[in-house]
């Protein structure tokens, strides 16, 4: 670790609102990326890598036709690539409006020791796509699930938990390898879910009026 003083590395310079929230935004986002580790340092580009996690998928694909059909199953891999599309496309769309810069191209957290463990990529990262497409997956694939198993089932919990601990682990990630603030992964995560929730709620009710209620 470098062990840099957040306070005197992050002050909170002013009383606005503003001030206070990106200040605390980098201080938050330092010390993640300062927790330092040979391991650490290791698995988080790893789980930050989209490609290692198609076995997941894999699996998840295979688990849901046999628990659920293959009806059912094919409509939430359209949920969920309608819902990937969509937030991709649109995380792209803000981060080029809004253009807030990425950790790893901001002058300030390089100079506060924050370590870049990826390529640096596009300057602009709010929000995150990575947050906001697990996050999405995530939602569309419990949404149906919801409806099939209700909430109070045990592989429903069990579910729940494993996509909180995979949208949890991608994000830190993002934040670890110096690509992301705090702040771009808690609203990617936030836009993913309305998204897929909005989209898998529309899809449902298109399939239902022209084929069978779900």
């Amino acid at each position: 670790m470098t062990g840099f003083p957040l306070q005197a590395a992050v002050p909170f310079r002013d009383g606005r609102l503003a001030g206070i929230l990106r200040d605390a935004d980098r201080a938050v986002t330092l010390a993640i990326n300062d927790f330092d580790s040979m391991f650490t340092d290791a698995l988080m580009p790893w789980l930050s890598n989209r490609l290692v996690w198609i076995p997941f998928y894999l699996v998840l694909l295979w688990f849901l036709w046999r628990e659920l059909g293959l009806k059912k199953t094919a409509l939430i891999v359209v949920a969920v690539v309608l819902s990937v599309v969509a937030i991709d496309q649109f995380a792209n769309l803000v981060k080029y409006a809004v253009h807030r810069y990425r950790p790893c191209w901001d002058s300030f957290m390089i100079d506060n020791g924050l370590k870049v463990l990826e390529g640096k990529g596009s300057k602009f990262g709010f929000f995150s796509a990575h947050a906001a497409t697990t996050a999405g997956v995530a939602t569309s694939v419990m949404y149906f699930v919801r409806r099939h198993w209700g909430v109070k089932g045990r592989r429903y919990r069990l579910l729940a938990a494993l996509f909180a601990i995979w949208v949890i682990a991608v994000s830190i990630s993002r934040v670890y390898v110096g690509k992301h603030f705090v702040g771009d992964i808690v609203t990617g995560a936030v836009v993913g879910m309305v998204f897929a929730r909005f989209i898998s709620w529309l899809l449902r009710k298109i399939y239902a009026k022209f084929f069978v209620n779900l």
